[in-house]
């Protein structure tokens, strides 16, 4: 599966978060709010203003390897599961005028990469503006490309 940031492919359409655990749902038609496979709400896009990440950042480049790594000499080193789950965020997604926050699960422990949560902040922005775009979320593996070269324009 290719990710980046807080976007991962899945089939069909493209996750904002952990998709085994709370996530947003980006298809064509809709954005749906799920729970690992159940869906909690499916939100036309025509109805979706704003989605807003709320995610913990950091200015290092590839923070998901450095946290895979330290988590798995911990957890040698103590010879047993430390618990250390990732610290979770919220996506605010403004629906015909009113904010709804819901819970948005991380991949990782450690904060995403900040230009990579601006650049799918980017994205979706887009895809609001511009419907016909939405159509692209049938293929969204592009997305993710897209995404990184959002990012790039941050700085």
């Amino acid at each position: 599966m290719k990710r980046y940031g807080p976007l991962i492919v899945v089939p069909d359409a493209l996750a904002v978060g952990d998709p085994g655990r709370h996530h947003l749902r980006l298809t064509p038609e809709a954005v749906m709010i799920r729970a690992g496979v159940e869906s909690r709400s499916i939100l036309p896009w025509a109805s979706v203003e704003r989605v807003a990440l709320d995610v913990p950042t950091t200015r290092f480049r590839l923070p998901g390897l450095v946290g895979t790594l330290v988590l798995g000499v911990v957890t040698a080193a103590m010879l047993s599961d430390p618990g250390v789950e990732p610290e979770d965020g919220t996506a605010t997604l403004t629906v015909d005028g009113e904010n709804t926050t819901v819970p948005l699960s991380r991949h990782h422990v450690g904060g995403y990469w900040a230009p990579s949560v601006a650049g799918a902040h980017r994205l979706i922005a887009h895809l609001i503006a511009h419907p016909e775009q939405r159509a692209l979320l049938e293929h969204p593996e592009r997305l993710i490309d897209v995404a990184a070269q959002l990012a790039r324009g941050t700085g």
